[in-house]
């Protein structure tokens, strides 16, 4: 990616739908027991519905996902998915995995979304809705977020890190289906070969505008400015923030985002602070990388909006150098509308689509 792509990596956080992945998880409990389509994660579980005997069953759910024991009163003071995220933070401080459940869906096959140059996942659960509430969808976050985590310094690391996690959820038999937006793409791309060499059936390679190279950007405030404005959501001058030291400077971008909505209420500076070094150490990483063959298909999702592209780029976006096969399938949008509310329904009914064939083929 150039680095004016780079430069507005999405991230996407929702106030909807979750702002990490303890809370993108307990919205999907909380889809599932209550039978509705979407949660809030202000929304009062029993206001949606919910009785004693779902409360039970939402304590399961909690002890399954996480090995929280939930109380009554946990319930009765915690009732909404912010509030009660809280409380399994707490309780995993030092379990927290990156594997996160976007939905559980009732299908055999499940997709894996691996993470942008973020780091976290964020940015899926949309695609997953719009893929249906059918369809099993997991997301893993690169490891560096939680504290205690060191970072992996290269794509290859990350890969086999990501092969590990997922084979813990992944059903016996299946077929591996792998997606990724943007630089996540790449991580799709080598997870997928890794695999494929082992002998393993692998699917749906869904890389989603993603391009074969990326360019480190020259910008040395990249990291901040990406997870301003596209993470916290927060309009503050660049020049202020870089005059403060870094604990003032994260102490006060928590208190701003937490005050937006845009960061859960028990997040500290010293998770900030991981967020924006995550974004140097994933560029870092994916520069380095250089893409090997693949003896299998990879499905281009590209944008049909190119403008902001500044040059002409095959439409294949170069994969078909790499990969086997090269299939292309036209996206509305582009690189970061592709992925917003308007357009995402179009990417995902495509991602359904593509997965269809993919399954009908290898059947």
């Amino acid at each position: 990616m150039g680095e004016k792509m780079a430069n507005r990596e999405s991230v996407l956080p929702s106030s909807g739908v979750g702002r990490d992945g303890v809370e993108l998880q307990l919205c999907d409990v909380w889809r599932r027991l209550l039978g509705r389509d979407d949660v809030g994660i202000h929304d009062d579980f029993f206001s949606l519905g919910g009785h004693s005997l779902l409360a039970i069953k939402l304590t399961v759910e909690v002890r399954r996902l996480f090995q929280v024991d939930l109380t009554a009163a946990d319930l009765l003071s915690a009732a909404t998915v912010a509030e009660l995220a809280e409380i399994v933070r707490r309780g995993t401080a030092d379990r927290q995995g990156q594997l996160v459940r976007i939905q559980a869906g009732s299908g055999a096959s499940p997709v894996y979304a691996l993470p942008p140059v973020s780091g976290t996942v964020l940015l899926y659960p949309p695609i997953a809705r719009a893929m249906g509430l059918d369809q099993p969808f997991w997301a893993v976050q690169s490891i560096g977020l939680l504290p205690g985590e060191e970072p992996l310094t290269s794509l290859e690391e990350i890969s086999e890190a990501f092969i590990e996690q997922l084979r813990t959820v992944h059903p016996e038999g299946a077929e591996w289906n792998l997606i990724g937006y943007s630089m996540g793409g790449l991580l799709a791309y080598e997870t997928a070969r890794r695999l494929r060499e082992r002998g393993e059936r692998v699917g749906l390679v869904g890389l989603l505008d993603t391009r074969i190279t990326v360019e480190p950007s020259g910008d040395p405030d990249f990291a901040l400015r990406a997870l301003l404005w596209r993470g916290l959501k927060l309009e503050l001058d660049i020049d202020w923030l870089r005059s403060l030291d870094p604990q003032t400077r994260a102490a006060e971008l928590v208190e701003r985002a937490v005050a937006a909505g845009t960061m859960p209420a028990d997040f500290d500076a010293d998770r900030l602070r991981r967020m924006v070094d995550m974004y140097q150490f994933n560029l870092d990483a994916l520069a380095a990388y250089r893409v090997g063959p693949y003896d299998g298909t990879v499905t281009v999702f590209r944008v049909t909006d190119r403008s902001m592209e500044g040059g002409t780029l095959p439409d294949d976006l170069g994969w078909g150098e790499f990969a086997s096969r090269a299939v292309v399938c036209d996206v509305p949008g582009d690189h970061f509308t592709m992925v917003e509310p308007g357009q995402v329904e179009t990417l995902g009914r495509r991602l359904r689509e593509q997965l269809g064939l993919v399954a009908g083929a290898a059947s």
